[in-house]
């Protein structure tokens, strides 16, 4: 009988140690998930805030296009679909919006008549940063105007 009793302690030590063991992996794994989901949902957010800066760079751009407004270094602009330069950087009043550094280029431009109707038409790419950081936008838009 004294024997049986041991064993059977043995037998409840190592059952014991397993459950805990496996209640260590899944409270492990549920903390991952958990700080995982916090980390991807701050990432959306402040990419969605960086969006929301090069949109509104964007409608800074539509503007000076309707009051045919568009310079680039006080100049005419000459596009650049390439490899975004000064030539083709577009003069903003508003450099910095809400924290973001916002830079817009003229990647193309053409002039067409269609049915008796005179249409110009722009390529516009809009860049939005955040100092010092990894936060970035980048907004591509083609915009016709009569």
């Amino acid at each position: 009988m004294g024997i049986n009793m041991k064993n059977e302690k043995g037998i409840a030590l190592l059952t014991t140690l397993i459950l805990g063991l496996v209640a260590v992996v899944f409270i492990s794994v549920l903390l991952y998930i958990l700080s995982t989901g916090t980390r991807m949902s701050g990432m959306i957010g402040r990419y969605t805030t960086s969006l929301e800066a090069a949109k509104g760079g964007a409608d800074l751009v539509i503007t000076k296009i309707i009051n045919d407004d568009i310079k680039c270094g006080g100049n005419a602009c000459t596009p650049c679909p390439d490899t975004p330069n000064t030539n083709c950087k577009i003069d903003l009043q508003v450099s910095n919006l809400g924290g973001y550094n916002l830079s817009a280029y003229l990647i193309g431009e053409d002039s067409t008549i269609y049915a008796g109707t005179a249409y110009r038409i722009y390529a516009i790419k809009v860049i939005a940063t955040k100092p010092n950081s990894d936060e970035k936008a980048e907004i591509e838009f083609v915009y016709k105007i009569e």
